[in-house]
């Protein structure tokens, strides 16, 4: 497996941050408007939202910037929120797509639960390639990448720590 893009990643987990710290100030009902965070061959970046009357047609038009939009970016990553069902109900996600100028380097889910319902993370990011689950150690080193990422959002003041201190064990996407 080739080596995973670390600004990519890095860039990933500036983005996880902010969706993460706008879906824990949402209102009951509320609903992470999808964005993305693209960087440029200078390094400077340029972050995006998706527009569409509903969440629907918000998520739709990122998960078409993926395939399309990205090509032009060096680096870029995309944020959406989703619901995904599990045997003991549906669990709130962010998915991360992380891209280089249009080819897909991975997916990131990561469950949490929304504001209303007291913010939390919910386990670990799940780390997905082509073909599935990424092996453990370069799921691992994404992890750590993503996690420096956040780290580098200003204006956190302490909550992504608070939030890794909290964060469930075991994510509710993963059999037991």
């Amino acid at each position: 497996m080739p080596a995973l893009p670390t600004a990519a990643l890095q860039l990933a987990g500036f983005l996880m941050a902010h969706a993460f710290w706008t879906a824990s100030d949402l209102p009951p009902g509320g609903h992470y408007q999808p964005q993305s965070l693209c960087m440029r061959a200078d390094g400077n970046r340029v972050l995006n939202s998706f527009d569409g009357t509903n969440p629907k047609e918000q998520d739709e038009a990122a998960r078409a910037f993926v395939t399309g939009g990205a090509a032009q970016w060096p680096d870029c990553a995309i944020a959406r929120q989703v619901k995904v069902g599990t045997p003991t109900g549906d669990v709130d996600a962010l998915v991360i797509d992380v891209v280089q100028y249009g080819g897909s380097v991975m997916t990131v889910v990561q469950a949490f639960r929304p504001a209303d319902k007291g913010f939390r993370l919910l386990g670990d990011e799940l780390m997905l390639g082509d073909n599935g689950p990424l092996p453990p150690l370069p799921a691992a080193q994404a992890a750590a990448a993503m996690r420096e990422g956040a780290l580098d959002h200003p204006g956190m003041d302490g909550k992504w720590n608070q939030w890794e201190t909290e964060r469930d064990p075991v994510s509710p996407l993963v059999e037991r």
